[in-house]
């Protein structure tokens, strides 16, 4: 009793997800795209009967359970609190929004709602290697968390068009794209949480042969920040966009008694009183499997293999939560357990916009949670707020 699938988007996520969707049993039932055309062709590509540029008439669509959204950040959080509202499932790219209010208002919707699941599409949590390296981590191989190092080089992640990944306000840059992940992906591991951060976003290639005129990217390409941990632990994360060629992915954490480090999809470790380091957890590229989840070459490219074999386990694990339970519209926490959720993500954006703010002050900016949603008008009194009388 597997719910029926509306995607939103025409991204290389969407792209990737909808075959892994049907090869564990979804059935995609529509697709929305900001233009009818877009929509149009990409229902032919993926083979989904229907298509429109409305969002309503995906979210109203009778076979629609769950939507799965991957667009632009500016235009997630809307589609996301209007599906929670109405009833259905929800499963959000990322990053879930441009900045910390709207990931407030994703919050806010999923608290309103427990019972409808609200998960972010962050594979990581559903990579092998890293499960196995949080469970060595609980059970005291490393001791006291003390340092956290991620390194990752790629390649541009600019298009042959200007779109949103170019701006930074609608939520472009390395930072919100993969930053998103990784700062997520800490909090995972070793259970504590940023405090006061440090920042600094370079956008070096302004613009690109195909990207030029009047147009100028102002998403950032290279990022590099620092946080303090609320356990003692701190955190270094360096992000490059101009390595291009193999795919660079690196988590290291040091404690008191060891160290481990993920590299890509595999794990190693040594004690501080070991002679060398052992590989821990061996997971190679399988294309086979990756064919089997109709994984084709273009999306292997544009996904990196960390990313794409946690997409395709926690597919899986959502599948579980499903077929557990005997109705259509019910699912099971168990299997989803460890996936990230609105909550986390009002945490990521929350971070985010403060590396952004300490970027441009130049200086330690504390990590402090939204609770309540910023007045729009803050120079009225709440007396005014209140009362009866107009304005006008």
């Amino acid at each position: 009793m597997l719910p029926g699938i509306g995607v939103f988007g025409n991204t290389i996520t969407i792209r990737c997800l909808v075959p892994i969707l049907r090869s564990c049993g979804f059935n995609v039932v529509a697709l929305w795209g900001r233009t009818l055309a877009e929509a149009e062709d990409l229902s032919k590509q993926l083979g989904i009967p229907f298509h429109t540029n409305k969002a309503d008439e995906v979210l109203l669509h009778k076979d629609v359970d769950l939507v799965v959204i991957s667009c632009p950040p500016h235009l997630q959080w809307p589609i996301a609190v209007k599906a929670l509202g109405i009833g259905k499932h929800v499963l959000c790219g990322s990053p879930a929004g441009p900045s910390q209010v709207d990931a407030f208002r994703m919050v806010s919707g999923a608290r309103y709602y427990p019972k409808v699941l609200s998960l972010l599409c962050h594979g990581l949590r559903f990579l092998p290697t890293l499960i196995k390296m949080k469970q060595l981590i609980e059970d005291g191989y490393l001791g006291e968390v003390t340092i956290c190092e991620v390194r990752v080089h790629f390649g541009s992640l600019m298009k042959d068009k200007f779109d949103w990944t170019c701006d930074e306000m609608m939520g472009g840059g390395v930072l919100n794209t993969l930053g998103s992940n990784i700062i997520d992906i800490i909090s995972f591991l070793t259970k504590q949480f940023a405090t006061r951060v440090h920042g600094m976003l370079k956008t070096y290639t302004k613009q690109t042969e195909k990207i030029s005129g009047i147009r100028e990217i102002t998403s950032d390409d290279f990022c590099t920040f620092q946080m303090e941990l609320n356990q003692g632990a701190c955190a270094t994360i360096t992000l490059n966009t101009h390595m291009p060629g193999q795919f660079v992915h690196e988590i290291l954490v040091c404690g008191t008694k060891g160290r481990l480090i993920a590299k890509g999809a595999d794990l190693y470790g040594q004690k501080n009183d070991g002679l060398r380091e052992e590989l821990i957890h061996f997971d190679p590229i399988n294309f086979k499997e990756e064919e089997r989840y109709g994984i084709c070459e273009k999306t292997r490219h544009a996904i990196p293999t960390p990313y794409l074999k946690g997409m395709i386990h926690l597919i899986e694990a959502m599948r579980e939560a499903f077929e557990q339970e005997d109705e259509r519209q019910k699912w099971c926490i168990g299997p989803v357990s460890r996936a990230a959720t609105f909550e986390d993500s009002l945490y990521i954006q929350t971070v985010i916009d403060a590396i952004r703010k300490s970027t441009k002050v130049k200086e330690w900016v504390k990590v402090v949670l939204m609770t309540e949603e910023p007045d729009p008008n803050p120079f009225m009194s709440g007396k005014i707020h209140k009362s009866n009388y107009s304005l006008h």
